[in-house]
């Protein structure tokens, strides 16, 4: 039975081999929490004299050993590119999970959870067990309901599981409280999305998500708590069917049939086999017909367009093939998360084909240069500490001791007497270029200060921490500002291309929103990103780029900077094989890096895929009127979904838009 409107499905089995069933992309939020090993360290029950010994809560199943690493993938495989995976965990494993996870995700956290009634501590001879660890990561974009301050600390306290929540048979001796998981499912994840818990025991975070009006997949390979969870999940399920009779017009009324179908059939599936499980994942728009398996890896460079977020309509729709071929290939998202025999990309962007072959043939001079503009980074931050003049002269200013026009001199002054120590942040071999960070450093320590004071005027004094952070972005645009005029400067780019490219990779990470936009004289020109980027580090990526997975990846793949169609006209894809088509949408903002994509261009595009080409295509686009009729011809496929931008830049994109999945298959 296929149920587009499923609620839960429990599963009774090795969530080992189940999570194996689950599709690419397809869970929004894992929050989970499996064995910590803890058992082969405990000394058992702890005896009293004249009472009863206390239990030590040592599960049999915590005595068997457990691996993060056999799970890390596979977490990583199944969750969508907006999902959230918090792991309850130990002390003992950690570290563990940091080692298989931090790498593959944007973002690493952990939280506390304290026990407000621990196990007392009987002979007073150590701390109390008060706390639990819980490994949190999510990329960006990742959902999140940010409640307020005060209530987003990474500590959340509460009792233990106590009666009558706590079950006492079977008793799960890592039980957890249902207000401590109801409050990660609120923060991490929607109404709707699903939640998946692969070490269910008796079925506490299925609850939760059903209170909470998400879906839910869980596993269990112990009977009994298998058998504990259907029951708990069967009478929050009945509850909310009866809240919902409660909430009908009265002119209205359930059969008994219509009651029994809703509880039984509709609502909630008790399996003991996995064999079905891909029903609970098809969608109404978007059919998954394949068992295309996603790589893990990231894509190269934050690109305009760029198809993280599809990635889960993406990859189960895509055919059967041998050789991938993408032309707009972008920042890669596609391309590096499709598994093939062999890759043949294309871009029109010289400066990003340029990255590419200098990551699949690890260049050192190219790595060396972004490794000095990243030092500078730091660089930028130990000269801002080293400098708390520059805070007692704002405090000055906003104090009115100095007036605007004496802060300028001062300003003026200090970047004079500190010249060599500024010129030090970018070291010797950058500032022997094209070098305006004197200037720069000026401009944007003054322009910064008298913006502060603005704000202060309008609305209310900085914090101290917002002072601190608004001058150390002053000095990291200074430092921004300097690689753009470098960027920008044609001598760099017909001499040292290797810098060249550094400096286009170093400004895709820190320009505004990852914005490329020209001046009429063709000069870049989008300012710093800002305070969130202050923190932000490139040696992350760069690790990723040398990293055996990645290079791995590049192995078999073929690298051309070509016009879309003299591309595969010279690559000639077969009937084997499968091209995936991203071109610039059809609006009036449609040039990205000086690389204008017309109306003409659309449809010398739609006629040579749909009248030419013998492999097999997609193309995922926003939908136009002038887009969809150029697709709407017989044998080809158009689908549907919407898409939320994260940023409008001067109103060229709606928030919201529907997007086209066209394929001729």
């Amino acid at each position: 039975m296929k149920d587009n409107n499923w609620r839960k499905c429990i599963l009774h089995g090795d969530s080992k081999d189940i999570i194996k069933r689950l599709p690419d992309n397809s869970i929004d939020f894992i929050l989970t929490d499996p064995p910590y090993n803890l058992g082969q360290h405990s000394t058992g029950n702890i005896p009293l004299p004249g009472r009863s010994a206390i239990n030590n809560d040592v599960a049999e199943w915590d005595m068997i050993d457990f691996n993060p690493e056999d799970w890390a993938d596979e977490f990583i495989r199944i969750l969508k590119p907006t999902g959230n995976l918090f792991i309850f965990t130990s002390y003992n494993q950690l570290g563990r999970w940091y080692n298989c996870l931090d790498h593959k995700f944007d973002t690493s956290n952990f939280m506390i959870w304290h026990k407000t009634n621990p196990a007392p501590k009987i002979f007073k001879a150590g701390f109390l067990n008060s706390c639990e660890m819980i490994f949190t990561c999510w990329n960006k974009k990742h959902t999140w309901n940010f409640i307020s301050q005060s209530e987003m600390h990474n500590f959340i306290e509460s009792p233990i599981c106590m009666r009558p929540e706590r079950l006492s048979s079977p008793k799960h001796p890592a039980q957890k409280p249902i207000s401590i998981l109801k409050k990660m499912i609120k923060i991490a994840s929607n109404r709707d999305d699903i939640i998946f818990d692969p070490f269910m025991g008796v079925g506490s975070t299925g609850v939760a998500a059903l209170e909470l009006n998400r879906r839910f997949i869980g596993v269990e390979l112990d009977k009994n708590y298998f058998n504990a969870a259907k029951k708990r999940i069967n009478t929050v399920l009945q509850s909310n069917n009866l809240f919902q009779q409660m909430s009908e017009p009265k002119s209205y009324k359930f059969t008994e049939n219509e009651n029994s179908s809703m509880i039984s059939d509709q609502a909630i599936h008790y399996q003991t086999s996995s064999s079905n499980l891909d029903i609970f994942f098809n969608n109404k728009k978007i059919v998954h017909n394949n068992d295309n398996t996603s790589t893990g890896l990231q894509p190269i460079i934050k690109w305009p367009g760029g198809k993280e977020k599809e990635l889960k309509y993406i990859l189960p729709n895509a055919p059967k093939f041998k050789r991938f071929f993408e032309p707009f290939v972008g920042g890669g998202s596609v391309f590096m998360s499709i598994r093939a025999k062999e890759y043949y990309i294309n871009d029109f962007s010289s400066e990003l084909v340029l990255l590419y072959n200098n990551i699949a043939n690890s260049n050192n001079a190219f790595f060396n240069y972004v490794e000095l503009m990243d030092k500078s980074w730091e660089n930028s931050l130990s000269f801002f500490n080293n400098n708390k003049f520059l805070i007692e002269t704002y405090l000055n200013y906003r104090n009115s001791i100095i007036k605007k026009e004496e802060l300028k001199n001062i300003i003026h002054k200090f970047c004079y007497d500190k010249k060599e120590e500024i010129l030090n942040i970018i070291g010797e071999e950058l500032s022997s270029y094209s070098c305006i960070l004197i200037k720069e450093m000026e401009t944007n320590l003054f322009r910064k200060m008298s913006r502060m004071r603005e704000l202060e005027i309008e609305k209310h004094l900085l914090s101290e921490s917002d002072l601190l952070n608004n001058i150390e972005t002053a000095i990291k645009s200074a430092v921004y500002m300097n690689y753009r005029h470098m960027y920008n400067d044609k001598n760099i780019v017909n001499d040292n291309k290797d810098l060249y490219c550094a400096l286009f990779f170093f400004i895709r990470n820190y320009a505004y929103s990852g914005m490329f936009r020209y001046s009429n004289k063709g000069d870049f020109n989008v300012p710093y990103g800002g305070i969130a980027y202050n923190s932000k580090f490139m040696v992350k990526k760069l690790n990723y780029y040398r990293s055996k997975p990645l290079l791995n990846h590049f192995t078999n793949t073929h690298i051309y900077n070509l016009d879309f169609e003299i591309f595969l006209r010279e690559v000639q894809p077969t009937e084997d094989d499968f091209v995936f088509l991203d071109p610039p949408y059809d609006s009036d903002f449609s040039t990205y890096a000086q690389n204008a994509f017309t109306k003409d261009d659309q449809k010398r595009l739609a006629n040579f895929m749909i009248n030419e080409c013998k492999a097999k295509w997609m193309m995922v686009i926003k939908n136009t009127e002038f887009i969809y009729n150029l697709y709407n011809k017989n044998g080809i496929n158009i689908r549907t979904f919407d898409k939320e931008y994260m940023v409008s830049f001067m109103n060229r994109n709606d928030k919201k838009v529907t997007h086209l999945l066209i394929t001729n298959y």
